[in-house]
C-alpha cells in the first residue's frame, strides 16, 4: 500500500479510440509525470488466468518482433534503431515480469519505477478497463493512498467508424479494399448485432453507471475528447489532476485510421443504435459538443 507522499495514481479507463494514445504521449512528455513505457498494462483486465495467459502470448510476439528488428539493426550498424529496439525489449520484459508476479505489489511497483522527486503524476491508461465490473473498480482505487479515474469518451458513430476501421485495416485480406471491408463490418455489427466487442467498448453510459457505483465524485472525471484536445479542455484536465498548465498539441493526432467514406444509410444506423449514448451524456456528462450535436438521431 502506497504513503501519503506518492504520485497521484490516474486511471484512464478508456474509451477505445477516445484519444487515450493522445493523452499518453501528451503526459509521458511531461517531466511531472512517470507512465510506463508500455501504454496499456492490461493488468486489470486480465485478471483471469486464461485472459492473463492470451495477453503475455502478445507480448512474447511482440518481443520477437522487436527482437528480430534489432539484430537487423545491429546486422546493418543503424545504431539509433538498435538502441530504440533494446529500449522496447527492457520494457516488454519488465512488463512480462511484473505480469508473472501477479500480484498488487509488483503491479503498483512496476508503476512507480520512473518516479523521481519530480513526479506529481503516474498512471495506467487501457481502454480495455471501461469493461470492468465496480468492484474491480473499487480494488483499483484502493491501491493508492490518493487516485482519479478519467473517462474519455467521443462522439458515439464517429467512435465506432474509427474502431470498425482499425479491425478491417488489421483483418484485410487479399483482394479486398479497405473501404469495403470496413463498410462490410459496421453492416454486421448494425444488422446481425455481430462484432458485439466494438460496440461494448461505446456503451458510454453503462461504464459511467458502473464507474459511478464505485468512485467517489471527487476522484471521477468524464470528458468529451472533443474538448479534452484543446487548450481549455486539457488545462481544466492538468487542475483536476494538480498539475501546472502547460500548451497541449492540439491538432495532433495519435493512431489516425485512413479517411475512408462511412456509407450515409449505415452513419443513420448507427446513430439510432447508439442514441441512447447521445440522451445520457447530454443529461449526465453536459452540454454536446457540435459533433455530437451534427451526428445526433
Amino acid at each position: 500500500m502506497s504513503m501519503s507522499s506518492d504520485p497521484l495514481l490516474l486511471y484512464c479507463v478508456g474509451a477505445t479510440k477516445a484519444g487515450t494514445s493522445w493523452l499518453y504521449r501528451t503526459l509521458a512528455d511531461r517531466a511531472d509525470v512517470a507512465l510506463s513505457a508500455v501504454k496499456e498494462t492490461h493488468y486489470w483486465d486480465t485478471l483471469a488466468h486464461e485472459d492473463r495467459h492470451k495477453w503475455v502470448a502478445t507480448l512474447n510476439l511482440r518481443r520477437a518482433r522487436f527482437s528480430e528488428a534489432l539484430s537487423d539493426a545491429e546486422a546493418r550498424g543503424i545504431d539509433w534503431k538498435a538502441r530504440n529496439m533494446s529500449r522496447q525489449i527492457a520494457d516488454v520484459d519488465r512488463l512480462l515480469a511484473m505480469l508473472k508476479d501477479g500480484s498488487r505489489a509488483a503491479y503498483f511497483a512496476y508503476l512507480q519505477a520512473g518516479v523521481t522527486n519530480d513526479t506529481r503524476l503516474i498512471g495506467d491508461i487501457c481502454p480495455a478497463y471501461s469493461l470492468l465490473d465496480a468492484t474491480t473498480y473499487r480494488e483499483m482505487a484502493a491501491l493508492s493512498s490518493e487516485t482519479r479515474f478519467l473517462f474519455l469518451i467521443r462522439e458515439p458513430v464517429a467512435r465506432l467508424w474509427s474502431a470498425v476501421r482499425m479491425q478491417a485495416d488489421r483483418q484485410l485480406g487479399p483482394g479486398e479494399t479497405i473501404e469495403e471491408k470496413a463498410n462490410n463490418i459496421l453492416w454486421r455489427v448494425l444488422e446481425r448485432g455481430a462484432e458485439k466487442h466494438l460496440t461494448a467498448r461505446g456503451a458510454y453510459s453503462e461504464t459511467i453507471t458502473r464507474l459511478r457505483q464505485a468512485i467517489a465524485p471527487d476522484a471521477l472525471r468524464v470528458m468529451y475528447m472533443e474538448e479534452l484536445v484543446t487548450d481549455a479542455g486539457y488545462g481544466a484536465l492538468c487542475e483536476w489532476l494538480g498539475l501546472p498548465a502547460s500548451q497541449a498539441p492540439v491538432g495532433d493526432k495519435v493512431h489516425a485510421g485512413q479517411n475512408i467514406a462511412l456509407r450515409p444509410h449505415l452513419a443513420a444506423r448507427a446513430a439510432d443504435l447508439l442514441a441512447v449514448e447521445y440522451t445520457f451524456a447530454e443529461q449526465e456528462v453536459g452540454p454536446l459538443p457540435r459533433a455530437w450535436q451534427a451526428q445526433r438521431p
